[in-house]
């Protein structure tokens, strides 16, 4: 039976979190990899920045594992994103063959659990309209659509942001 620990990323993380990330790096749209500076620099920030919250989902049934064969999933966001209670998803992904297990669920239940603990009121997140996984994830953890920006990725591929707000 597959263990799960859910801790906080950190920058003792960073090289495992490098490579899973290149592991998953084909599935965004357009890949991680070509974005801004890279993988890299994107993880580096990530582990660094002030208001950089990041989770991961680790496997600790086999503990004979490198560090980054046992992650299988990682989440994470901007707080104070573009209000003081605000936050801003900027990944969530699994390994893939961890997928349909719950993993996602788990990370996004203590994410959310987490920043309502902070006082963030909203949570936003976009995506690309052909990931119908992420968007059907979204909308059935409360989130709401709320701009699509037509081709924004390539030509008939647009990006929908989506919002949460939490309600105490």
């Amino acid at each position: 039976m597959l263990e799960i620990e859910i801790c906080r990323a950190g920058q003792g993380d960073y090289h495992s979190l490098c490579q899973f990330i290149e592991l998953v790096d084909k599935e965004f749209y357009p890949p991680l990899s070509l974005r801004g500076d890279g993988i890299e620099q994107r993880v580096r920030k990530c582990l660094l920045g002030q208001y950089s919250y990041y989770l991961l989902a680790k496997n600790t049934t086999d503990i004979e594992n490198d560090d980054a064969s046992k992650i299988l999933g990682v989440i994470g966001c901007n707080k104070y994103w573009k209000k003081e209670k605000d936050a801003y998803i900027n990944i969530m992904c699994v390994h893939p063959l961890y997928r349909k297990k719950g993993i996602s669920r788990i990370l996004f239940q203590k994410l959310e659990y987490d920043l309502i603990n902070q006082d963030i009121k909203k949570l936003y997140v976009c995506t690309w309209s052909t990931n119908t996984a992420a968007m059907s994830f979204y909308e059935s953890n409360g989130f709401i659509p709320y701009c699509v920006v037509k081709d924004d990725r390539n030509h008939g591929v647009d990006t929908i942001h989506y919002r949460k707000t939490f309600h105490l």
